[in-house]
């Protein structure tokens, strides 16, 4: 890569993550040299913000249905898995009329190709399987096993339609929707229960077994996916736990990433950690260079941009 490219990768804002700007990466003259100074005097102050941070008090890394607990002093985590029966249960039976709609609907309105015809078949096969299945579970409680039952019917009655006409009419998807939502509504609220109440549980007992850690000032570094961003689950349990609030982030951090990481019990997260020590460096950065500890949690370019687009016609 040229000196100048090299340059613009690095360029944009005051901090950020620089995760693109090796250290000791060449500069092309003394004054975007300085540039590279504040990459390498970044990257040492985020190091050593979260080894400081480690070493003071309990920091907590969720990956979806996982949290990791690291104490001070201590390299290997505690690490607690859920229970996913109830949640994937839930989750897998109001997902079936999206499977139905997810894979017809984007070919559109019409008759049916060979290879939905064969998916309709297999799909419904593998309905009444499951439908089979959880009628014989009796070790569910009585109203969700009969709602997911009759849930599984309405799917597969209408996938049977559809097979019989030999058609895709897009009304009778948006009519099983519409049927299913109350029923899709609750699911998600069982699914929503089982996992909070196991994420409060187990902080509980972690506090009862390390009651000497600094837990009014824990620090949390959440792992999710931008379509879940908004309203994440495991967000919403974090910042209640520590009394904390998105637009702030003074304890809970969100790693948004493309491909869900490894296990926690198999691999340390070692970029979540990282960002938790960047993002604390970024409000001192912040409070310093802007007079607000939260200039840095947006682009610093941003008023600027605004201003430009602002008096294009």
């Amino acid at each position: 890569m040229s000196h100048h490219a090299l340059q613009r990768l690095c360029r944009p804002a005051l901090a950020g993550l620089l995760l693109l700007c090796p250290a000791g990466a060449p500069w092309a003259d003394p004054v975007t040299d300085l540039t590279g100074a504040f990459v390498e005097a970044y990257r040492a102050s985020a190091a050593h913000r979260l080894e400081a941070l480690r070493a003071e008090v309990p920091v907590l890394v969720n990956r979806f249905e996982e949290v990791a607990l690291y104490r001070p002093g201590v390299e290997a985590p505690e690490i607690f898995a859920m229970d996913l029966r109830t949640y994937g249960q839930a989750s897998a039976v109001a997902h079936a009329a999206a499977t139905l709609a997810t894979r017809l609907l984007p070919h559109g309105a019409g008759p049916l190709d060979e290879a939905r015809r064969g998916w309709l078949d297999g799909y419904l096969r593998r309905v009444a399987a499951a439908e089979e299945a959880l009628a014989g579970q009796r070790d569910l409680p009585e109203e969700m096993r009969r709602l997911q039952v009759d849930m599984l019917a309405e799917v597969r009655r209408a996938a049977q339609r559809i097979r019989q006409q030999d058609a895709l009419d897009p009304a009778l998807l948006q009519a099983l929707g519409e049927r299913l939502r109350p029923g899709i509504r609750q699911n998600l609220d069982w699914a929503a229960r089982s996992q909070l109440e196991q994420f409060r549980a187990q902080v509980g007992r972690w506090k009862e077994a390390f009651p000497g850690l600094a837990w009014d000032r824990a620090a949390v570094v959440v792992i999710g996916v931008h379509q879940a961003r908004g309203g994440n689950l495991q967000r919403q349990f974090f910042d209640w736990l520590t009394g904390d609030a998105p637009a702030r982030e003074d304890r809970v951090v969100f790693a948004e990433t493309l491909a869900p990481p490894p296990p926690l019990g198999q691999e340390a997260p070692e970029q979540a950690l990282g960002l938790l020590g960047k993002v604390m460096l970024d409000k001192d950065l912040g409070r310093v260079v802007f007079g607000d500890p939260l200039a840095l949690q947006s682009d610093v370019l941003a008023p600027a941009a605004q201003a430009v687009i602002a008096g294009w016609r």
